[in-house]
């Protein structure tokens, strides 16, 4: 969709620019959510032209109203030397960095690691590209100030930024201040454009003729008559499907491509409706989709409509409406096994009642699914849950509840492992609510454990690779 490529073609083309232009400080690209992971990947993609002689490290550490992140993003930039050490040639060792040096600021203590990096690369090496990627900015005048600090340090002259911001644009008054030295790159998607192309998409589909294949399955062009058969077998009949299915342990309607297509026009026709604002209409569609999965014996498939159905009501505002879509959601996963799905419904209960203001049962449900999600090893969804519950309790001022529903969600990770999930933000709460009531130790014990499963989660496997190691 040219709604999603022509804003990587405008990165790509500015990464290339600046590699080419020394004169270059700053490339400041601003981006949509969507795109944050791709338009990453295309900026690293640079380290591999003929015209550059920097390394380019990626650090993704946001910055907090109460944390600037420059500690964290201190860690990756260590860790980061070490994948480049690791790929330097034998003929050319890099050395180890030293361990670090303790500073009360942790700005000055990344400038002085940043520094120190700079002095051992060898002379063919023209300084380094920094990628400051933060996944979020909650403190823009912060930022700001941290970032002109960095660029007017006279010992990482050599040093070149490029700053991702998603959904933000924090940097932009720095961009104007450098003037001719940096540059700046809307890479953000047009949703307009996005649901016209969307629109054109779901109009092909619909109108693609019965037993089109290829393209016409997600709305590409093509004849609207099938032309004549030219020596391909013919189509099964609904019994040597159905015979087939069994075999093959799936269900018949899986293997027939106009039900589907039918199942994937209701699903996009209802995103569509709601994103155009027509409840009514999204609600029928999802409806339909939701049944049609029903009676084809799909009971996930049925049950992931319900819940997005139930979603969609509860956006309409109307939360008593979608608990009882939520409750018999969870009703019907329960029964049928479906762990993950008896979580996601159960989180999407505590959300109604929360919005209806019953934040005490919010709580409950919240604690319901993170056990759910525990028993079932939904490790993700059971993590998030008792921190929301442990939020719930916070706001209720129940400090002793809240710090359980904490400590279960970190129960739940070291069970299971905290990759992708909150258990570092429900570290952080309970290490603030432990603070607040004079636990110190167990408070700076808590921020260790945050920071460690914070440092694991920044590892080369587990963070955006450079473009070394593509």
């Amino acid at each position: 969709m040219d709604s999603f490529i022509a804003p990587l073609e405008r990165v790509v083309e500015a990464a290339e620019w600046f590699v080419r232009t020394p004169s270059l400080r700053l490339l400041h690209v601003t981006t949509s959510s969507v795109l944050r992971n791709p338009v990453l990947s295309h900026l690293t993609a640079a380290e591999l032209l003929d015209a550059n002689r920097a390394p380019f490290f990626v650090l993704e550490a946001p910055t907090e109203p109460g944390d600037d992140g420059w500690s964290f993003r201190t860690e990756e930039l260590r860790l980061d030397w070490d994948v480049l050490r690791e790929g330097a040639p034998a003929s050319a060792p890099l050395p180890a960095l030293a361990p670090p040096e303790p500073s009360e600021f942790p700005l000055a203590g990344f400038a002085f690691e940043l520094g120190r990096a700079l002095s051992l690369l060898p002379p063919s090496v023209s300084g380094l590209v920094v990628v400051l990627a933060p996944v979020w900015i909650r403190d823009a005048a912060r930022w700001q100030s941290d970032l002109e600090l960095l660029l007017r340090e006279t010992v990482l002259t050599n040093v070149r930024f490029v700053v991702v911001e998603t959904d933000t644009a924090c940097t932009a008054p720095i961009v104007r201040q450098l003037s001719e030295s940096a540059e700046h790159v809307d890479a953000t998607v047009d949703l307009a454009a996005a649901g016209e192309e969307a629109d054109a998409r779901l109009a092909g589909m619909k109108a693609a003729p019965r037993g089109a294949t290829g393209v016409q399955l997600v709305g590409g062009a093509g004849p609207s008559v099938l032309p004549p058969p030219r020596g391909a077998p013919p189509s099964l009949s609904p019994e040597a499907r159905a015979a087939h299915a069994g075999r093959q342990g799936v269900a018949p309607v899986l293997l027939d491509s106009d039900a589907m297509r039918d199942l994937r026009v209701a699903v996009l026709s209802a995103a569509a409706a709601m994103r155009d604002g027509d409840l009514v209409r999204a609600v029928g569609h999802q409806r339909e989709a939701r049944d049609f999965c029903t009676a084809h014996g799909l009971e996930r498939e049925s049950i992931a409509n319900e819940l997005i159905l139930g979603g969609y009501v509860l956006s309409g505002g109307s939360p008593e409406r979608a608990l009882d879509v939520f409750e018999q959601a969870r009703a019907r996963a329960s029964a049928a096994g479906l762990g993950a799905l008896v979580v996601q419904a159960g989180m999407a209960i505590g959300a109604c009642m929360a919005l209806s203001g019953r934040q005490t049962d919010a709580a409950i449900a919240y604690a319901e699914a993170g056990r759910a999600g525990a028993e079932s090893g939904s490790t993700i969804f059971a993590i998030e849950a008792y921190r929301t519950c442990g939020q719930l309790r916070l706001a209720t001022g129940d400090v002793e509840e809240a710090a359980r529903a904490f400590r279960r969600a970190l129960d739940v990770a070291d069970a299971g492992g905290a990759e992708g999930s909150s258990a570092i933000e429900a570290a952080r709460a309970l290490a603030t609510l432990c603070r607040s009531h004079g636990l110190t130790a167990q408070a700076d014990s808590l921020e260790a454990q945050a920071g460690a499963m914070d440092t694991a989660a920044l590892g080369p496997d587990a963070r955006v690779g450079s473009a070394r190691d593509a």
